[in-house]
């Protein structure tokens, strides 16, 4: 499906329930992720749930989040997300190249 097919989609979804409703819904999709990888965490450090099961859900969770993501993007396309994200990553690289030097 292409970007534009699923920008229609969203403004499909905005226009039925509601641009509060899209909210909410990214709301309870990242906090589904959260748990998804909580629950990961629990399998791997301590065996308590199937590993695959577990998996499968947070890969499912990261989709659900990522569409949000691009809905979130679109209802804010005015305010420069990408310069805003360029810069964050700028500062990650900074931080990597300082924790770098420092370990040698």
């Amino acid at each position: 499906m292409t970007k534009e097919e699923r920008l229609k989609i969203y403004d499909e979804a905005t226009s039925l329930w509601g641009l509060v409703a899209q909210y909410d819904q990214c709301i309870e999709e990242m906090a589904e992720l959260t748990v998804a990888i909580n629950k990961y965490k629990r399998k791997v450090l301590y065996g308590e749930y199937k590993k695959q099961d577990v998996i499968a859900d947070v890969v499912e969770e990261i989709a659900d989040v990522s569409l949000c993501l691009e809905q979130l993007t679109q209802f804010f396309k005015d305010y420069n997300i990408d310069e805003i994200i360029d810069k964050k990553l700028k500062k990650l690289q900074q931080e990597i190249d300082y924790m770098k030097s420092i370990k040698k």
